[in-house]
């Protein structure tokens, strides 16, 4: 049954996307939208109880698969392991409570059945990408998110809708033109587009084995797609635009979920291509982290100065998602547990930091933190809930963000030593400057609000949106330790892959999806 999950999965949301398109009434389309994504978030449970017990899950790789063309060495070939299934576990829990809490600005417009339909493809491209096991596949699931994406800031944005659906479009498309032309070289190469004969290719020094130059473009193909979507800095400057502009509870799938894409292909491709030949592995290397700390450093000083509350979590983001690239690059058993972990508990309070600041921006009709002040007296649950995302945003114990930085930090320690994790470390000391600071300028001092602001707590609609994200915020922060034990042999496997030498046959790569 989990097998067959895995291809349910996907199809449920992309035929609901289709039904949700002709729906005309907008009450109807968006409890449509909602029924559709919490049937996804059920098999996504389905298939997570299978993993635990007989990891990992496939679906057609073996036998003969009806969706394949043998001549090219494509089919649709899915799989679910531990790192993948927490990441569709992570955007079938948001998309569902991103559904439920879209606000009269969106519901009042008469086209916002569409919203809903694009909504549903956007799920479901992310979830196709988490489950590809056929590196074909992957890409297009990848670029699948582009259109919808694309089309919910372009349409339903704010005033510079156009130009941050453009940047956005330029910059991921252009990232996603080098990606397709390394997968295309390597399956040619390996002839087959399934991501285990790519791995295994990457890892063989027989007759057809790849040079040190193929490995090394190829990994740099693959970087700059995955480091856009992520993104890292200097191919960041599509990120605050196109999240200041976009309708919130995109925005909330944009912030919390897309970028996970980035860092879930790094993972699954970059690491164990590009790492395959170890004087590759060190020139990628040098980059990336340089990168990662100028992100950290970086984000967090220019979210320390923003006015705009969006923004700020824009560039909160960027320097969040350095340390967690960082922790990928160092590729030990420890960083690659912090990083998966620091993917989940970014997700679940970036999640929840957007829809809070969306939130209040209904109510006092604008953004800027000088504008506001004093909010915390008016909305007593909603002012809760907000300090304790940003408890978990900055990584206090007991929340989710606590485990995924604390490991992140061993592991790169481990890598790159105390010099390097110091300057990495100044990524927790500025975000709780940031945060703390956004806390206090708007909950607290004189009330100070736009004329036209209409001050009440939360309703029961915005109350059941993000509640589930408290829980699970408090409670992967208390209770770490099931979550990281399934998939720490996904992580051991993969640092064993990524640190190994070449060698002659594939059994070397076993353990990517179970083969």
């Amino acid at each position: 049954m989990a097998d067959t999950a895995l291809l349910f999965i996907i199809l449920i949301p992309l035929i609901g996307a289709a039904v949700a398109a002709m729906i005309k009434p907008v009450a109807v389309a968006r409890t449509f939208a909602m029924v559709i994504a919490f049937l996804a978030f059920a098999l996504a449970v389905v298939i997570a109880l299978a993993v635990e017990h007989n990891a990992p899950v496939r679906w057609g790789i073996e036998g003969n698969n009806p969706l394949s063309i043998p001549e090219i060495g494509f089919g649709v070939k899915l799989a679910c392991d531990g790192i993948s299934m927490w990441l569709v576990l992570l955007a079938t829990t948001i998309a569902p409570l991103a559904i439920l809490a879209v606000g009269k600005e969106i519901n009042d417009q008469s086209n916002a059945s569409s919203y809903y339909a694009w909504m549903l493809l956007l799920l479901t491209g992310i979830i196709g990408t988490f489950l590809a096991a056929d590196a074909l596949l992957f890409y297009f699931f990848f670029e699948l998110t582009l259109i919808p994406s694309l089309l919910l800031i372009g349409i339903w944005g704010g005033p510079a809708r156009r130009e941050a659906a453009g940047k956005f479009f330029i910059y991921t498309f252009a990232g996603s033109v080098f990606l397709l032309v390394s997968i295309i070289y390597l399956a040619s190469r390996a002839g087959s587009f399934q991501i285990d004969a790519i791995i295994a290719l990457a890892h063989s020094n027989g007759a057809n084995a790849l040079t040190q130059t193929e490995l090394l473009w190829c990994g740099l193909g693959l970087l700059v797609g995955f480091l856009i979507k992520t993104p890292v800095f200097p191919l960041h400057t599509w990120q605050p635009l196109a999240y200041a502009e976009a309708p919130i509870t995109t925005t909330v799938m944009l912030a919390a979920v897309l970028g996970k894409l980035g860092t879930y292909g790094l993972i699954r491709l970059t690491l164990p291509i590009a790492f395959a030949d170890p004087a590759v592995n060190e020139s990628i290397r040098h980059v990336v982290v340089v990168l990662c700390l100028i992100s950290i450093v970086y984000g967090g000083l220019i979210a320390w100065v923003q006015k705009d509350l969006i923004r700020l979590i824009a560039y909160s983001s960027l320097s969040h998602l350095g340390l967690c690239v960082m922790a990928i690059f160092a590729s030990n058993t420890l960083s690659l547990q912090g990083a998966v972990m620091y993917m989940l508990a970014h997700g679940l309070s970036t999640a929840a930091l957007v829809m809070v600041v969306g939130m209040i921006a209904s109510r006092t009709k604008t953004r800027n933190i000088d504008e506001m002040s004093g909010l915390f007296a008016k909305m007593p649950v909603l002012s809760t809930l907000m300090v304790l995302f940003v408890m978990a945003s900055i990584g206090l114990p007991i929340t989710s963000g606590f485990v995924g930085e604390f490991l992140s930090l061993q592991g790169v320690m481990m890598a790159y030593g105390l010099g390097a994790t110091i300057i990495a470390a100044t990524g927790m000391v500025l975000g709780a400057i940031y945060m703390l600071h956004m806390v206090a300028k708007i909950g607290f001092g004189p009330l100070k609000v736009p004329e036209n602001a209409e001050l009440t707590d939360v309703c029961p609609r915005e109350t059941v949106a993000l509640l589930p994200l408290a829980f699970a915020v408090l409670a992967v922060g208390i209770t770490p330790t099931p979550i990281l034990d399934s998939f720490k042999p996904d992580a051991a496997r993969l640092a064993k892959i990524d640190r190994a030498a070449p060698v002659a046959t594939p059994p070397a790569v076993e353990g990517f999806f179970g083969q």
